[in-house]
């Protein structure tokens, strides 16, 4: 069967596209990892092989052992300093990094095509039960944290290859609405570059993330 792809959502539009609206986050042959607070290019890229067309693109770089230890060092930091913003100001942040996950929802949706062969429908699904799903705790989260407080530390999250956003990045940001770090461990099976080009948005809107 040949392949059709549609103009403009090919995997080489699709990255650049990625890349305009986070140039920090993606590196023109690689994506970076955002530990202590900025975008960089550690550790090793690993192949994966895209399941659309069975062709190489870029890999999830995995750091090493010190690394990753000074990346949840430097969480916890984040975390302490989390636990000190109102809540009225945790909630406008998490709506401003809702904003810009539906401004980029068809290049995420795009991205997870590509990585693990979501039908077009189910990845936009994915995205947008990530947005609505945390729409839905921003008009509740007064009344659920009430007697409740910071936990005791950033709080570390795997993602899930299927379901990057309407599980993984949902969590993350009801997480960080209740007042906590998040970390976040990308899979090796797909979904890195969607869940990159997420949490650039969510570290734009500040958001206390580590990926």
């Amino acid at each position: 069967m040949t392949l059709h792809v549609k103009k403009g959502a090919d995997w080489n539009s699709v990255y650049a596209s990625a890349r305009s609206i986070a140039p920090e986050a993606f590196d023109a042959d690689r994506i970076k990892n955002l530990v202590m607070g900025d975008w960089s290019s550690v550790g090793t890229p690993s192949d994966h092989v895209n399941p659309v067309d069975q062709m190489p693109i870029q890999g999830p770089p995995k750091v090493d052992h010190q690394t990753a230890v000074d990346a949840v060092a430097s969480a916890a930091k984040q975390h302490k300093a989390w636990g000190l913003v109102s809540l009225d100001e945790r909630k406008a942040k998490v709506s401003a990094a809702l904003d810009g996950l539906r401004e980029a929802r068809d290049t995420i949706a795009l991205l997870l095509a590509w990585e693990i062969g979501k039908p077009w429908k189910l990845a936009c699904a994915d995205v947008d039960r990530c947005i609505d799903g945390v729409e839905w705790y921003l008009t509740q989260i007064d009344r659920q944290m009430v007697g409740r407080s910071q936990l005791s530390g950033p709080i570390s999250n795997i993602a899930s290859w299927n379901y990057p956003l309407s599980v993984l990045v949902h969590a993350e940001l009801v997480q960080a609405l209740a007042g906590n770090a998040v970390i976040a461990k990308t899979p090796s099976q797909g979904g890195f570059h969607s869940l990159t080009l997420a949490h650039a948005i969510m570290a734009k809107a500040g958001l206390p993330v580590t990926l």
